[in-house]
């Protein structure tokens, strides 16, 4: 399956979750925002319990952290070019130095952020804040939408 048909399939999986749509939404928010966060694997149980804790759903977090797994090299360059702009750093090298630590150095997961050093954290705060508001705002609109075209068509 190619990835619009992964999309689709979770998409359809989450969005047919049967609970509000503020709570699927910052379940989801949360799965998403803890990807650009530099916790591998263990971000999934994690956006669970923080999700829970939240009033979100769980499962939609859950969800959501398993499938954008696969975008995480993209996110972690993100951060550390947002982190870089931040900081006043004007070279662009970052992605050819998150490409060295992470594929071609022996170190551990741990060591390996500790060496990206603080425009990558800087980044990965930034853009986990504004994922989440972005898509937190963007799927509540659309499942509140769709709430209430199936209300509507239930009446007719």
């Amino acid at each position: 399956m190619n990835l619009v048909g992964r999309l689709k399939s979770h998409y359809s999986r989450v969005i047919d979750i049967p609970d509000a749509p503020q709570k699927i939404a910052r379940g989801s928010a949360i799965g998403l925002a803890l990807d650009f966060l530099p916790l591998p694997l263990i971000s999934i149980p994690i956006a669970y319990l923080i999700a829970r804790l939240a009033g979100g759903n769980g499962l939609a977090a859950a969800l959501t952290a398993a499938f954008f797994k696969w975008a995480v090299p993209f996110f972690y360059v993100l951060n550390m070019i947002v982190g870089g702009l931040m900081l006043g750093y004007n070279d662009f090298d970052s992605v050819e130095q998150v490409k060295e630590i992470f594929y071609q150095s022996q170190v551990g997961w741990l060591e390996k952020f500790s060496l990206l050093g603080y425009p990558f954290m800087l980044g990965a705060f930034i853009n986990a804040i504004l994922a989440y508001a972005i898509f937190y705002l963007v799927l509540r609109k659309v499942l509140q939408l769709r709430q209430k075209r199936r209300r509507t068509t239930k009446q007719v």
